[in-house]
């Protein structure tokens, strides 16, 4: 769909951490209500593979996380002129 090419004006890398972040604590909140308040093998289950979710999401905060402090770094130690092409590019302005 190319969303990235549609709508510049957002910070895509900052984002996908935002998703990373609100889809684990979702996630998180619904299994310990599903293995809290229902006592069924189905609802266990659920809070199981939920637990499972909670975890790969955490992993990949964790990778995005890292990602988006190397790119955050790079803007510091280069030079102000490539610093700002960088935050360019980040929000959408292109070169500039």
């Amino acid at each position: 769909m190319q969303l990235n090419d549609k709508w510049q004006g957002l910070c895509w890398p900052m984002m996908d951490f935002l998703r990373c972040v609100t889809a684990a604590l979702i996630y998180f909140a619904i299994s310990i209500t599903a293995v809290a308040k229902y006592s069924d093998g189905a609802s266990k289950a659920a809070g199981v593979f939920g637990f499972f979710a909670t975890i790969v999401f955490a992993i990949d905060f964790y990778l995005i996380f890292n990602d988006v402090a190397k790119f955050l770094k790079q803007g510091d130690s280069a030079d102000e002129t490539t610093a700002h092409k960088t935050e360019a590019r980040c929000w959408g302005h292109g070169d500039l």
